[in-house]
């Protein structure tokens, strides 16, 4: 199965790989707070997984690969929290995503820290289709079904680009700013 950015990626229900793959996320992560990324080798990773690069490449074939099945996870971990929500509207999607990005401010700092957020974005790109499956019908404005990927992506991006703004300001600003920010924003973009 393609992964996020066309990367292969490794699916299974064995519990030993899966435990495996767990364990070798959190030792890419782990080493990502010890060193930049780009200095991290998957010798490295093994090691500090306590497992041999025979385990590591029957599970990925890249630390890249690492990354996309993390924020694969966290990605479905941020539909989930949708899902879950009732009576979904652009303050309830923003407030989610903003606590999510909240939940996960070391990794995503990370990221940055390393010139990998686009990852991030490539991740929950790859994910909008099952955001407009779940959003679709449940905001009081409908956008045309030819133009609704557009909205979700002009959506995501802006979403990105203040969490990336709220990273390098160096998070000073409360979550529930943004938040409010961003509602300011909708509402002035859907006067004009």
């Amino acid at each position: 199965m393609l992964g996020i950015g066309g990367t292969m990626k490794y699916s299974t229900d064995n519990p030993i790989a899966l435990k495996s793959q767990k364990w070798l996320v959190v030792a890419l992560l782990e080493l990502m707070k010890e060193k930049p990324y780009n200095k991290i080798t998957i010798k490295e990773i093994a090691q500090k997984s306590e497992l041999d690069r025979s385990t590591f490449y029957r599970n990925f074939s890249s630390k890249e690969d690492i990354l996309n099945f993390h924020l694969d996870v966290l990605s479905q971990d941020y539909i989930n929290r949708i899902e879950q929500t009732e009576d979904v509207d652009m303050r309830k999607v923003s407030n989610i995503f903003l606590e999510f990005c909240n939940d996960n401010l070391e990794f995503f700092c990370s990221l940055r820290r390393n010139g990998l957020s686009t990852f991030l974005l490539e991740a929950f790109n790859s994910r909008l289709p099952d955001i407009h499956r779940l959003v679709q019908n449940k905001f009081p404005y409908l956008i045309s079904e030819e133009n609704f990927e557009f909205a979700l992506a002009f959506n995501a991006g802006g979403m990105w680009n203040l969490l990336m703004n709220w990273i390098d300001t160096g998070l000073k600003r409360p979550y529930s700013d943004l938040v409010n920010g961003f509602e300011e924003i909708s509402y002035f973009n859907s006067k004009q």
